[in-house]
């Protein structure tokens, strides 16, 4: 096996407009399992960190020469550069196999049919893609894989062939990476920043107190996952894991403490999407971490899952900040969305981390199907409780994304059963390529799933955003308010800000601040750096908003610098005395997101969505009943797609 031992060459594909300080994980973790299982010329090229030209990614890869290219795609807006990468692989490296995974591959035949991609992790690949070298080693062709668990790929006829799942990995083999794999040097300095010099990072840590004991200086972050998987299946999220699994806390607690020893961490992001569901798992691992005097954050929590008692024995133990997947503040829309929450549950979770001063942000999701005016009331007087609870709380600080319909999820099978999306594969590569490199709050590239117009549905946004400001002022004053977001992370005095700093797009969070993305100042960082713990992102025409000595800039000073957004953040007073013109003003403000044309486009559907409204006193709604999106397709209210490959129905439904 030595001697006929492949040149492996793992690469990630770019998923944001820079990179952020989330590790790759799911590349080490299969390049850590490659290399146990004797493929030790296993390489990692990072592109996604790194960063080079389209040619040199090219030539740098050409040159490797590897027999096998495993290509990390983690989502499915990374389409177009992958198709782009591996066709020009296929021309330069014909005998090369490229072999792919993430969650690009729920649209496997699309993949393989308009790819370079030979064949399709379908499954956890630290098992499937050591199953497929040893297969590669003795192979003779396509054929000799069908009985290789977790791959999808075209057999001679063409036709596409989906083999079963890989059995899940144990929970104790969850992520078990060999951290060496990562490098140091320039790796270390971004993926474990110190703490000081990360300032979008630093958000959700800055009220606690603890961050500025002097024991904890210099000390660096990291982000560690404590589980795999989710217990929910929101219908709007496309994932390959099936259930949960928790890490064993005895064997999390020893990576924790090789971060602690061999890196000087002392601030944790547990990056987990469900964290702590398991109570007696919680229990026993709030009882170990305390033991480490670490701050640690919490990346991903459910509502129904937390009480007073466990928020307060987590800060005991560290916790600075927990964020949660509320979504939406109306009943309806949880359940279309199939959240299994109830809405009170979503109003607890931000008493009770009032009440213990721990930080978090309101995540939405606007625009599924079945939102109204009046769903969107319920969101609003929701995001009006959450800045109501504590004059620390930045009223800037929501996240609100519109729903975008992803693969492998019954939103996306909503689209193409309306014919948003349509229904041949050159239809769908259409919509891929639509959404490659592009946010989910991006006006240009969401599919409305409302019976509105979409300019409506940017005003929405606007709203939330407006009601949020205005429950503030309301609650603790314009002198608190003020106060708050002249110290937020978003803003820097110019006096303060290093030259040579960049302004950055997180491409992580869509939230009412997005306009005003704050300067990353290069302290020491060795390239611009994004933060998954930020609540800024936006990746076209952001606005650029500077503050001088502290100071509430002039509505003068706004427009020259072109931050008509911003104005609603520094005058909100204006925008709740003169609400008849918020559509007005939402309508220039999507002239600069999105330019002339497609504002003029939006005001034509506008026009027409009134005019029909007004003579046919109301359309027809598209939602008949507000139940979950995955029993609507169950209950075949649709005509069946005849195009559709049955064996694509196993990727469509998601896992």
């Amino acid at each position: 096996m030595t001697q006929n031992n492949p040149n492996i060459l793992i690469i990630t594909i770019p998923i944001r407009p820079i990179p952020t300080d989330f590790p790759p994980i799911g590349s080490l973790s299969v390049i850590t399992a490659l290399k146990k299982a004797g493929f030790n010329k296993t390489e990692f090229y990072d592109i996604d960190f790194l960063r080079p030209s389209f040619p040199i990614a090219l030539d740098y890869i050409e040159n490797k020469n590897p027999d096998i290219i495993g290509v990390s795609a983690v989502v499915s807006t990374a389409y177009k550069y992958t198709k782009k990468l591996t066709l020009e692989l296929k021309k330069r490296l014909p005998k090369t196999i490229i072999f792919m995974g993430g969650n690009l591959g729920a649209s496997a035949e699309i993949v393989l049919k308009k790819t370079g991609v030979d064949f399709i992790c379908t499954s956890e690949g630290e098992r499937a893609v050591v199953d497929f070298a040893n297969r590669w080693l003795v192979a003779e062709s396509k054929e000799c894989f069908k009985d290789v668990n977790g791959l999808a790929f075209l057999d001679k006829a063409n036709d596409l062939v989906v083999t079963p799942f890989q059995e899940t990995i144990k929970p104790e083999e969850v992520y078990d990476i060999d951290w060496s794999l990562m490098g140091t040097g320039e790796k270390k300095e971004f993926f474990f920043p110190i703490k000081e010099v990360a300032p979008l990072m630093s958000s959700s840590f800055l009220r606690d107190r603890r961050i500025s004991e002097p024991h904890r200086q210099g000390k660096r972050i990291a982000h560690l996952a404590a589980s795999k998987g989710c217990v929910a299946r929101c219908t709007f999220c496309h994932r390959w894991d099936k259930g949960i699994r928790y890490i064993p806390v005895p064997i999390l607690m020893k990576r924790l403490d090789f971060f602690i020893k061999n890196y000087n961490v002392g601030v944790v992001n547990f990056s987990d999407e469900n964290f702590g569901t398991d109570r007696k798992w919680l229990n026993l691992f709030i009882q170990e971490v305390a033991k480490r005097d670490i701050l640690w954050r919490v990346a991903g929590m459910r509502v129904n899952t937390i009480n007073p008692e466990s928020i307060k024995k987590m800060k005991e133990a560290g916790c600075f900040s927990i964020y949660y997947g509320m979504e939406s503040g109306s009943q309806k829309i949880l359940d279309v969305m199939e959240k299994v929450t109830k809405v009170e549950q979503n109003y607890n979770a931000l008493k009770w981390m009032a009440e213990n001063n721990l930080y978090t942000i309101v995540q939405l999701i606007i625009g599924m199907p079945g939102e109204t005016p009046e769903t969107i009331e319920e969101t609003c007087q929701f995001v009006s409780f959450f800045v109501e609870q504590s004059p620390k709380t930045d009223p800037n600080s929501l996240s609100i994304n519109f729903a975008q319909a992803l693969p492998g999820t019954p939103l996306y099978e909503i689209a193409r059963h309306k014919g948003d999306i349509g229904s041949s594969l050159e239809d769908e590569e259409k919509y891929l390529i639509k959404i490659s490199d592009r946010d989910a709050r991006d006006g240009e590239t969401y599919l409305n799933f409302t019976d509105y117009p979409r300019l409506l549905l940017e005003k929405w946004n606007f709203d939330i955003a407006n009601r949020a400001r205005q429950a503030y002022v309301k609650k603790w004053g314009f002198d608190n308010y003020y106060k708050v977001i002249l110290n937020s992370h978003r803003y820097y005095d110019l006096e303060k800000i290093a030259v040579g700093s960049q302004t950055n797009d997180s491409g992580y969070f869509a939230d009412p601040a997005r306009q005003k993305e704050a300067p990353i100042i290069n302290a020491g960082l060795p390239k611009p750096q994004a933060s998954s713990d930020s609540a800024d992102s936006s990746n076209v025409n952001k606005e650029k908003v500077r503050i001088e000595k502290g100071e509430i800039p002039s509505i003068w000073s706004l427009l020259r610098q072109k931050s008509i957004g911003s104005l609603a953040t520094f005058y909100p007073k204006f925008f709740w005395k003169y609400k008849y013109l918020t559509l007005v003003f939402v309508f220039c403000n999507c002239i600069r997101k999105y330019g002339v044309i497609f504002s003029l486009k939006l005001i034509c559907e506008y026009i027409s969505w009134w005019l029909l409204d007004l003579f046919k006193n109301g359309n027809e709604k598209f939602l008949p009943e507000y139940i979950s999106l995955r029993k609507i397709l169950r209950k075949k209210i649709f005509p069946v797609i005849k195009s559709d490959n049955p064996s694509m129905a196993i990727f469509r439904k998601g896992r």
